[in-house]
């Protein structure tokens, strides 16, 4: 009976650590099967679920709307360039658009305005069309429509995957009772936390640029006048003699700087006149000398 009751005990024994050892590798083959779908790293089965799935997948991706970036630059030239500022801001208010940069540059006796506008994509084309008709003349016009469509998807798609997996995580981190278990739980959950804040601002990124178009316009007003005045003699011969004065102050400032081969070289000439002088002096003596007597 004694020996029934120990037999028994070894079964009960055997019994509870197979099923906490089976409830253990569970979680151990749920974790790396979730760390190998990351990766890109499962075999056949992984490869069976995606081809089965693929036509889901596609029919999501075809009722997705399209994402697409608009952007357009414009340079015009306008016969009135206050008024055509005015007209601008104007229509980009009424598109609920604003500005994202706005300057001027003046070349002599015209001035170039740039205005970079941010519009919503949907009224990006009647406030292209509204600022083109106040053009005198269109030296260039150039529209580009990028199709991010994909990489949005891609981008969705990596969030929820990394997100998927940081909840796994979470729920290992919640059962691991080791030190060194939980120090490296917590540095892969890190890591995931920082990959899923960079996706998500660069979907931030896409749904701005999708949501709202970019248009850079520079136009500007030409002032042709032949008279005199217009040409600003008076103005231009007054800067040419300051011109020429400050030539002739930096010339001197040149010389200034070659003083010591100034000084050498009138110690030079001062030498060799010194020398060309004792010379004929002392040939001049030779004349007078008689030869002497015998």
């Amino acid at each position: 009976m004694k020996q029934l009751a120990y037999l028994f005990g070894i079964i009960l024994w055997a019994t509870i650590s197979s099923c906490s050892q089976n409830e253990y590798k569970s979680e151990a083959m749920a974790m790396a099967y979730d760390v190998s779908k990351e990766q890109g790293i499962l075999g056949e089965t992984s490869q069976s679920a995606s081809s089965s799935g693929g036509t889901e997948i596609s029919e999501n991706n075809a009722s997705l709307q399209r994402k697409i970036i608009k952007e357009g630059n414009i340079r015009f030239e306008t016969s009135n360039a206050t008024k055509t500022r005015e007209s601008i801001l104007k229509s980009v208010n009424e598109n609920n658009g604003y500005l994202a940069n706005d300057n001027s540059t003046s070349y002599g006796s015209s001035t170039d305005y740039y205005i970079t506008i941010r519009v919503p994509a949907d009224r990006f084309d009647i406030l292209l069309e509204q600022i083109s008709s106040t053009a005198k003349k269109i030296d260039s016009k150039d529209i580009k429509a990028l199709d991010v469509t994909e990489e949005f998807i891609d981008v969705q798609a990596r969030i929820n995957t990394k997100k998927e997996l940081e909840n796994r995580y979470k729920e290992i981190l919640k059962q691991a009772h080791k030190v060194e278990d939980i120090l490296k739980i917590e540095n892969e959950i890190g890591m995931l936390r920082s990959d899923i804040e960079s996706l998500e601002g660069r979907l931030r990124y896409l749904k701005d640029k999708v949501s709202y178009s970019t248009l850079t316009v520079n136009f500007y007003e030409k002032n042709v006048t032949t008279s005199s005045h217009s040409f600003g003699f008076g103005e231009k011969f007054i800067g040419a003699i300051y011109s020429g004065w400050e030539g002739m102050l930096w010339f001197v400032i040149g010389l200034t700087s070659l003083w010591p081969f100034i000084i050498i070289i009138i110690i030079a000439v001062f030498l060799i006149k010194r020398v060309r002088k004792n010379r004929k002096k002392k040939k001049g003596n030779d004349i007078f000398d008689f030869p002497p007597v015998k």
